[in-house]
């Protein structure tokens, strides 16, 4: 949050210290980091989805054949029940255990085993293959998946593959019924026999976690590299921010020096032409600024040394009769009203510097144009008669208003009606016309003197640019700064037929407006 200190009418920003700043740098690292974890995080996804896709089908795949490789015991075992009819229950069961045996070897696919079930309620089993003479972690791990088979009731769906948890594996089984009778050499419709055929898929969720464990490494590595790849990507941008940062700081102290040296950056770099046209816009305002107040300061130093000169030569007596000391009167009333004009002048103009930064708004309201012209020739028709110069008037307009401030309006006229009286040689033409097609209002004030001088001309709107019988410098820069304030245009030029000719263009408020003007005026 930018801090503010008010002071008088301005507010002054100052550096929040508790605030926190990160470098430029962290925040390309902390976006590189973004995107990795999500593209691991998408590949991790994928792999998890793929591989566990991948470790069903292998382990329904490995069931499958040694299911089938265990079919050829099962329909030999049954083909052959008869032919044991002469042998005893113990010899039957070795044979179904080499029988058991012969299918084990056969299938390098999945785990086998034998077992009944001797009291379902109770879940009490008997393994009969494999026994401990074959494994004995095999025989501990095969008692394990028949208790979870029992507990499941997974005996019941047989010849259908399914799934039990033992110590976190995830075990993939299918149980399938042998059915035989030793007493009555018959097959019951009930099993009395159940071979079990599993496979531990922990082998691939292993190989599962040491992919998901390089992906992690590989991720780590990835964040130093991108570390690495953020200071050496930003390093460029950093350095030239920071120069750019130090070009702003000189430009607060009044260090107008262009900035030099190359910056990579193209934003960065179009950034520091911007900076350096307005570090030459700011000189060149620096410069006039204190141009302008050198001059208005010796403009008004020149009225109060005559004013104070002929004050004192008053109060010392050096005027003697009455007519000197009555002219010494006269004078220090034209320069008291030459001083007041030229501050009024200076004012107005300052104004209109502080409404075109933003810091002042005119005030303005909507103004009849054929009574502007009016109240203009009223207040300078004393100078003209003073003079013994004529006015000509050519006003063609008629309710036509203009958006304006009366004041700022009536002192830019009486301004250029003084700078053409002080020239002409017997009379000034005020013409007022409208242009149909911009819709503005033209003002045209021309006298028939000498007409404007070439090494005036270019500096004319100016300020302190003087003509030969200038006074202040002012009046015509005033002028131009009024007239822009009001969105127009103004130009000075001179006339085929001599004299010198001022154009004023201002715009015109809609008819929507006009009306509205018009009817506060009846009410």
């Amino acid at each position: 949050m930018l801090m503010t200190e008010r002071t008088g009418n301005r507010t002054r920003p100052l550096r929040n210290k508790a605030a926190i700043r990160i470098p430029i740098s962290l925040h390309f690292y902390s976006s590189l980091i973004l995107v990795i974890l999500l593209v691991v995080l998408t590949i991790n996804f994928y792999i998890q989805s793929i591989v566990q896709n991948y470790i069903a089908n292998e382990c329904e795949s490995r069931l499958e054949n040694a299911v089938t490789s265990c079919q050829t015991f099962a329909q030999a075992f049954r083909s052959q029940i008869d032919d044991t009819s002469g042998m005893s229950s113990e010899d039957i069961r070795t044979y179904l255990l080499n029988s058991i045996v012969s299918a084990a070897n056969l299938s390098n696919q999945a785990n086998i085993s034998l077992y009944t079930l001797d009291d379902k309620e109770a879940e009490d089993f008997t393994l009969l293959w494999p026994t401990s003479d074959y494994s004995v972690s095999y025989v501990n791990t095969t008692n394990k998946v028949i208790e979870n088979v029992i507990k499941e009731k997974g005996y019941e769906n047989l010849n259908t593959t399914q799934t039990t948890v033992l110590d976190n594996n995830l075990i993939y089984y299918r149980t399938i019924g042998v059915e035989y009778s030793p007493n009555e050499n018959v097959v019951s419709d009930v099993p009395n026999y159940y071979l079990l055929i599993y496979v531990n898929s922990n082998t691939y969720y292993s190989f599962m976690a040491e992919i998901t464990m390089a992906l992690i490494q590989a991720t780590l590595l990835s964040l130093i590299i991108a570390g690495f790849m953020s200071i050496g990507m930003t390093y460029p941008l950093l350095f030239s921010t920071r120069k750019l940062s130090k070009f702003a700081g000189r430009i607060a102290k009044g260090d107008f020096t262009p900035i030099k040296g190359h910056i990579v950056s193209k934003e960065l770099s179009e950034l520091g032409d911007v900076m350096n046209q307005m570090a030459y816009k700011l000189d060149e305002s620096d410069i006039e600024q204190k141009t302008f107040f050198q001059n208005a300061s010796h403009e008004l130093r020149t009225p109060l040394m005559s004013i104070q000169g002929y004050a004192e030569g008053i109060k010392c007596g050096v005027f003697e009769d009455k007519e000197s000391k009555e002219n010494a009167v006269d004078v220090i009333i034209a320069e008291t009203q030459r001083l007041s004009n030229l501050v009024e002048n200076l004012l107005s103009i300052s104004k209109m510097d502080m409404s075109k930064s933003g810091n002042y708004e005119v005030k303005k309201q909507n103004i009849d144009v054929e009574k502007l012209c009016e109240t203009v020739i009223d207040r300078v028709r004393g100078n003209f008669i003073h003079e013994d110069k004529a006015i000509i008037n050519d006003i063609r307009v008629q309710s036509v208003y203009i958006f304006a401030n009366e004041s700022d309006i009536l002192r830019c006229f009486e301004n250029i009606f003084s700078n053409c009286l002080r020239y002409c040689k017997t009379s000034v033409t005020l013409s007022c016309v409208t242009d149909e097609e911009s819709r503005n209002v033209i003002f045209s004030i021309s006298d028939d003197g000498a007409g404007i001088s070439e090494e005036v001309s270019e500096h004319l709107f100016e300020r302190f640019t003087k003509g030969s019988d200038g006074k202040h410098g002012i009046g015509l820069a005033l002028a131009k700064a009024i007239v822009e304030e009001h969105n127009g245009t103004i130009k000075g030029y001179n006339r085929p037929e001599g004299g010198a000719r001022f154009d004023i263009t201002l715009p015109t408020v809609t008819c929507k407006q006009q009306i509205t003007k018009i009817n506060n005026d009846r009410n």
